[in-house]
């Protein structure tokens, strides 16, 4: 185990690129940023003595070089955890590693082949790639990227627009406060309050459920071929006129349009 600490209380911009183990940020009021790593397994120490930790200018680097691993015997699992000031940005990258961010971050960008992704609140632009992994955030303040293949996605509330692409995963979004976009293969789609801009998803088997919020105009533009549609909605929902457009296309899902006080929270 090592670790460091590099005084200040300004946020700063982080960039980790390990391989796997776990990636653990945290983001809280403090006076200094701090680094540990522990490394497990056989060739653990080595991979310790091979790992950068550079701090500069208000920017922290934590590198595992390329060909470490390929030179060690073994699998040695490495942990990074990291607390810094609130308001920090963070760019993440690793193959495996299951990466799990606390606190208030400015900005967060994070690339994961298989890792899990798991975010509290981030003010700033948000940005998640990964092919298997799961992601799961609790509040995006600004605009929100997520990329996947097969794992599911589940965003608490959206601030800003929205984007979501995957193939097999399903999709949940709690509160939507501005755009969303979602476009997934065979995944479920739901938005549980849609309040302003637009809600546009596509999908070819995947079911899909959205819910307007209460006193919100809205401009429904469904379709599927074989799938059912239905709509909550009456003659009075939406009396001060159109703020919302939930444009819904399916192959053979469903398509379900509900009051968002009847939909569970995510």
């Amino acid at each position: 185990m090592t670790s460091w600490e590099f005084p200040g209380s300004e946020p700063i911009d982080i960039l980790i690129d390990v391989a796997s183990g776990s990636i653990a940020v945290s983001a809280e009021p403090a006076d200094v940023t701090t680094v540990l790593l522990e490394a497990s397994g056989r060739g653990g120490d080595l991979l310790l003595s091979e790992v950068s930790v550079t701090f500069s200018q208000g920017r922290l680097e934590i590198i595992e070089p390329k060909d470490v691993r390929n030179r060690l015997r073994g699998h040695p699992r490495l942990d990074v955890t990291v607390t810094a000031p609130a308001g920090s940005s963070c760019v993440l990258r690793t193959a495996s590693a299951d990466v799990s961010c606390m606190g208030r971050l400015g900005g967060l960008e994070a690339r994961t082949a298989s890792g899990d992704v798991t975010a509290g609140s981030v003010t700033g632009p948000l940005e998640v790639r990964t092919a298997s992994g799961d992601v799961w955030l609790e509040r995006a303040g600004a605009t929100a990227e997520v990329n996947t293949a097969s794992g599911d996605v589940q965003l608490r509330q959206a601030d800003g627009d929205v984007s979501v692409h995957t193939a097999s995963g399903d999709v949940a979004i709690g509160q939507a406060a501005a755009s969303v976009r979602v476009q997934t293969a065979s995944g479920d789609t739901r938005v549980g309050s849609a309040a302003s801009g637009a809600v546009s998803t596509k999908t070819a088997s995947g079911d899909t459920q959205v819910g307007v919020a209460p006193g919100v105009g809205v401009y429904l533009d469904l379709s599927s071929l074989t799938g059912t549609i239905s709509s909550e909605l009456d003659e009075t929902d939406g009396h001060d006129g159109v703020g919302l457009q939930v444009s819904c296309r399916s192959v053979t899902g469903g398509i379900r349009i509900t009051r968002a006080d009847s939909v569970p929270a995510v």
